[in-house]
């Protein structure tokens, strides 16, 4: 029982030590806490019928002077402080106030310690900072944390951080490493804090003889036009829109006409994508002031983000013509035009955009070269092409933009090196590239520039069948037939069923006047692929030139039936039956010739007795 009893003693000893004490802590945070600590007060304010209304944490910066956030004072008809130790500090009332920063000077009746101010424009981005407050029992404890950004308001560089504190430090200070003081915690909203820098304290006076608390009249400061303007502008610049909206709405209410809060309250709507509700205010303002050139500017780009694109041009046009410094109005009102297919409109204005001097101009010259190649004003897209390259170098769709105006130009060299190009910027496709020189230099019957073509495709694989038919029948093309051969066969040995490998090399063997290998090239032809019309018109002529008449006419005929429109092969049928003194078949060939192609018909005529 003994034990027990010494043990409850020992946990009671313990409850009552002040939490400051407790407070684990490197050596640098700890010196800065403990340095400081006799500086700090926690008070609460009380209203008119002594009720608590708030509670914070205050610090001295001169004598009997302790710095606050107003908001805490700002109903308070008294109240109450306590230093580290727990002893109670009176505060009488407010020496000054600085209502557009949210900051109170508070007298207090004792002298203390005061805190060193730093210089808060010394700070910089990811710096460490501490924060000293008290909880709701009193108890003072110290917070670390990093800056992360800065707001400018009013010439004067708020500070956000990455403090985690309760709403119980709100009036206390912000410390640097050195333990000064480069700023004042402000709490904006529940939860929500801002770091006032510490440079706005030089601007309140600290003489003079203040006004009691039971003198004061009461406000609430988040209820003032300063206290709302504050915290709309804050959360406006911290991008927290939805608490931006709630504090302009209210900024509002003081200001009806406030064109500047409609605009911010127009920027808010349109960040949350509520469109409707950004067009509404851009037309109030509009109503307000018709030649407010942001209003129509920002209501043109609501509508170009809802792609309205025909309601988007009207707005940003006069806001060109109201400030010619809208750069951007050109190059939307041409995004619009260009939605919109209307490419002319849309060129003129891309045009614009790249006259008034854009830092970047290379995507606007990337989009004119499009509407260029719709309007078939292909020799300009060259050139605008080429522009968008100089600031996106190995853009690999404005490459193949480029390669395409070169060739709809007529300039296919040029086209030509551009699409290789492509293929080392892109291994991966280097095939679609190539073999797209190929048919773009076949269209253009140039078949030795598609035969360069389909032979850099064999370099890249040499067993490539496609590459390797492509290089034949350009060879074929070039009546390099012997060599055509040559290279249809490695087609064939790898691709068996490419059957217009077969028939070409039947072609080649055709063209040569080697007809015995024509026949045996065709007959494997028509072997494998029965459906073929042309193998079977080819074999047929075969046997022609060798003046096998008889062997003609099936082949010839199985075309007929595969491909009833065969002029030629009607006609050769004809002259089979002919050289066969088969007149009778001859004439019946011709009457069908005469519907199906009236001019051979008309050239056979003349042997049919």
């Amino acid at each position: 029982m003994r034990i027990y009893k010494m043990l409850m003693v020992f946990i009671l000893v313990l409850l009552l030590v002040p939490s400051s004490t407790l407070f684990s802590q490197s050596g640098e945070t700890e010196q800065i806490f403990e340095k400081n600590l006799p500086s700090l007060i926690s008070f609460v304010a009380f209203g008119e019928d002594k009720e608590e209304i708030s509670q914070g944490t205050g610090f001295i910066i001169g004598e009997k002077i302790m710095a606050t956030s107003y908001e805490l004072v700002s109903q308070a008809k008294s109240a109450e402080g306590r230093d580290h130790k727990g002893k109670k500090i009176k505060l009488d009332g407010i020496l000054a106030l600085d209502k557009n920063f949210g900051i109170a000077l508070v007298q207090i009746n004792r002298k203390d310690p005061i805190l060193p101010i730093g210089n808060s424009d010394a700070i910089e981005r990811n710096q460490k900072v501490y924060a000293i407050g008290a909880n709701e029992a009193g108890e003072f404890s110290l917070s670390e944390g990093e800056t992360f950004n800065f707001h400018e308001y009013k010439s004067q560089r708020m500070i956000e951080t990455s403090l985690s504190i309760a709403d119980t430090y709100n009036g206390g200070p912000v410390l640097n490493a050195a333990g000064e003081v480069i700023g004042i915690v402000v709490f904006l909203d529940i939860g929500r804090k801002i770091i006032i820098p510490s440079k706005v304290l030089d601007l309140l006076p600290r003489t003079g003889a203040g006004t009691k608390f039971k003198s004061w009249q009461p406000e609430d400061y988040f209820a003032t036009i300063e206290g709302v303007n504050l915290a709309a502008r804050l959360f406006y610049s911290m991008n927290n829109t939805s608490k931006a909206e709630k504090f302009l709405k209210k900024v509002l209410e003081f200001t009806p006409d406030d064109l500047e809060i409609h605009g911010l309250m127009a920027e808010i709507y349109t960040k949350q994508r509520n469109y409707s509700s950004a067009i509404s205010t851009y037309n109030k303002i509009i109503e307000l002031d018709a030649n407010n050139d942001a209003a129509h500017y920002g209501m043109g780009n609501v509508y170009i983000k809802m792609m309205n694109w025909k309601e988007a041009i009207p707005p940003l046009e006069k806001a060109v013509q109201l400030n010619l410094d809208y750069k951007d109005a050109y190059f939307q009102i041409a995004s619009a035009f260009h939605e919109l297919r209307e490419f002319d409109n849309a060129a003129d204005a891309y045009k614009k955009y790249i006259a008034s001097g854009p830092q970047r101009a290379f995507d606007a010259y990337n989009r004119l070269g499009m509407c260029q190649m719709e309007l078939q004003q292909y020799t300009d897209a060259v050139i605008s092409f080429q522009e968008a390259l100089k600031g996106m170098t190995d853009d690999v769709n404005i490459t193949y933009k480029l390669a395409q105006s070169y060739e709809k130009a007529g300039q296919l060299e040029q086209a030509a090196e551009t699409y290789y190009k492509l293929a080392d910027l892109s291994p991966k496709d280097a095939r679609i590239y190539f073999n797209t020189v190929i048919n773009m230099y076949n269209a253009a019957k140039m078949p030795d520039k598609a035969a360069e073509a389909a032979n850099k495709m064999i370099e890249l694989n040499p067993n490539d069948p496609d590459a390797l038919f492509n290089l034949g029948f350009m060879l074929v093309q070039m009546k390099k037939y012997e060599e055509a051969i040559e290279v249809l066969d490695k087609v064939i040995a790898l691709t068996p069923e490419m059957e217009y490998a077969h028939l070409n090399k039947g072609f080649s063997f055709y063209n040569l006047k080697q007809y015995s290998k024509a026949i045996q090239a065709y007959s494997n032809t028509v072997k494998l692929f029965p459906e073929n019309a042309d193998a079977w018109m080819f074999l047929g002529m075969s046997h022609m030139q060798l003046k096998g008449w008889a062997k003609a006419v099936d082949p010839l005929s199985k075309s007929i039936e595969l491909r009833p429109e065969s002029g030629n092969a009607y006609y050769n049928l004809a002259i089979c039956y002919l050289n066969l003194k088969d007149n009778y078949s001859a004439r019946d060939i011709y009457n069908k010739l005469q519907s199906v192609d009236p001019n051979l018909a008309q050239k056979l005529k003349k042997y049919i007795k």
